[in-house]
C-alpha cells in the first residue's frame, strides 16, 4: 500500500519551523513533500508544480493562508487545501473556507489526522 503513496505530491505551508518540519518528515516517506513557510512560497511553488494536496496555514507572514487559498485555487483547481490554524475563524472566514478548502484543521493536530486526510485524498484520486 505504500508504494500507492508515492506519487502523492503534498505541500506544506506554515510559518511555524516545528510544525513544517514535523509534517514534511512525517510524510516525506510516502510522498512527494515540499514545505514552504510563506504563501508567496507556495504560489510559486504551485505555478512551477502540480501538488494532490496543501495543507496550508491561515496566519502567515505577508498573505494570509486564505488569500493564498483563493488564488491556489484559480491556479490549480485539482489542488485539495487543508487550511490550518489555531484561531477562531470569523463568519466571512468560514464562508471561504467552506467555498476553497477540502478540509479545516485545528490546531493543535496529531500527525494522524493529517494522516487521514492525506489518505481520503488518495482515494479520491483513484477514483
Amino acid at each position: 500500500m505504500k508504494k500507492d503513496f508515492k506519487t502523492l505530491q503534498i505541500l506544506v505551508v506554515d510559518d511555524n519551523p516545528l510544525i513544517l518540519m514535523s509534517i514534511f518528515r512525517f510524510f516525506k516517506k510516502i510522498a512527494l513533500v515540499k514545505a514552504v513557510s510563506t504563501a508567496e512560497e507556495a504560489l510559486d511553488a504551485i505555478n512551477e508544480h502540480h501538488y494532490d494536496l496543501c495543507f496550508l496555514d491561515v496566519n502567515l507572514p505577508g498573505m494570509t493562508g486564505l488569500d493564498a487559498m483563493k488564488i491556489m485555487n484559480d491556479l490549480s483547481p485539482n489542488t485539495k487545501v487543508a487550511i490550518m490554524t489555531a484561531n477562531l475563524l470569523n463568519e466571512a472566514m468560514k464562508k471561504q473556507v467552506d467555498n476553497y478548502a477540502y478540509t479545516f484543521i485545528e490546531k493543535p493536530f496529531t500527525l494522524s489526522d493529517l494522516k487521514g486526510v492525506v489518505e481520503r485524498v488518495k482515494v479520491a484520486l483513484n477514483h
